[in-house]
């Protein structure tokens, strides 16, 4: 039970590292009015597929992803496992570049974009080369100082709510299925699952846990849009870069000493993150390395770490950082769909030649 708590609370942290930032700017902005139907939508989405991910683990017989993939054979499983390789560098530019722009202008304004993402990569790096174990523990830490900070300004965040601003409850159009803010919005998603299927040799979960934690979570994709739009009217949140940010600066509470809780609360998010990022870069060098296994994984984290960085120093505005959202959503829907989909045809294929080795030995 301890291992699968580990799984659950790396679930959680992942996912709230990437929940209160850009998630509520992109629902809003993928829709006028009804914002619960696109939030369900895609978690709906993620919901099924991450099932499905899951259920072809199980019939693999504990095997991690990259092995099972491997039973292909060495050039099918190159040519499957090269987007979610891609992705996993691209996910880490794009977390290390955007929320080093997010620091820069909450905390350290005066202090070089390049400093504050080699300080936000170095420690996950580090932490990576550790591995999984050690990100786990870590993980562990964390939770237990920074989740019950995170869930107190999170219910402190309701304090100047409208709830006339709910209204109106359904969007009579559904543009949101033709704006890519929504698509956008599924980042929050992608990159967050996947570990399970790293994991399995190292951490054993249930599957009725992990689904009944995404439930668990899903008031925070809920909220983390409404509080803003329930604080400011819609027309005024679609405005702003960070609504939830935003709305914990106007959080007041007198028998508190900290004029600020935002700074709290966005800390233990950016731990989440570098979490997030040492997870990512992590399962990356897990990749290279099936396919060299005589290079040591401190050199594959290394190389990785160069790379990554340098694609970060490329990233020169804020608008290169969206365009790189958009270039990586037909990605994305390979992470999202294409993965979990393989891995459950593979999983069947693995259970059945396992069903008919028994058989052939019992005769």
């Amino acid at each position: 039970m301890a291992r699968s708590l580990h799984v659950l609370l790396v679930y959680v942290v992942t996912h709230l590292g990437l929940i209160f930032f850009m998630y509520p700017e992109d629902i809003i902005a993928s829709a006028d009015e009804g914002h619960w139907v696109p939030i369900l939508t895609g978690f709906a989405f993620h919901f099924a597929f991450l099932w499905i991910y899951m259920k072809g683990l199980s019939r693999a017989g504990g095997k991690d992803l990259t092995s099972l993939y491997l039973e292909l054979g060495k050039v099918a499983a190159a040519l499957l496992l090269l987007p979610v390789f891609v992705y996993f560098l691209m996910v880490n530019i794009i977390t290390i570049r955007s929320y080093s722009e997010i620091i820069t202008i909450v905390f350290l304004s005066n202090t070089p974009l390049w400093a504050i993402m080699l300080l936000l990569f170095l420690i996950p790096a580090w932490m990576a080369s550790l591995g999984i174990r050690t990100i786990f523990r870590a993980t562990f830490l964390v939770a237990a100082v920074c989740l019950p900070l995170v869930l107190f300004i999170f219910v402190s965040s309701f304090q100047n709510v409208d709830w006339r601003y709910v209204y109106p409850l359904l969007d009579k159009h559904y543009t949101f299925w033709s704006r890519i803010s929504f698509y956008k919005s599924f980042f929050a998603y992608a990159g967050s699952f996947l570990f399970l299927g790293f994991v399995q040799p190292y951490f054993s979960y249930r599957i009725r846990t992990v689904l009944w934690t995404a439930v668990g979570i899903l008031p925070l994709f809920l909220f983390s849009v409404y509080v803003p739009l329930l604080t400011f009217g819609e027309s005024t949140a679609s405005t702003f870069f960070f609504p939830y940010v935003v709305t914990l600066d106007m959080i007041q509470i007198n028998w508190l000493m900290f004029e600020r809780i935002t700074v709290f609360f966005l800390m233990s998010l950016i731990i989440f993150v570098m979490l997030f990022v040492s997870l990512v870069l992590w399962q990356s060098s897990q990749i290279v390395g099936r396919f060299w296994p005589r290079a040591k994984t401190n050199w594959i984290i290394g190389g990785l770490f160069v790379v990554i960085f340098a694609g970060c120093l490329t990233v020169r505005s804020w608008n290169e950082v969206e365009r790189l959202f958009i270039w990586n959503t037909w990605i994305r829907w390979y992470v999202l769909i294409v993965v979990p989909l393989t891995v459950y045809a593979l999983g069947r294929r693995a259970e059945r030649d396992a069903g008919g080795d028994r058989y052939a030995a019992g005769r």
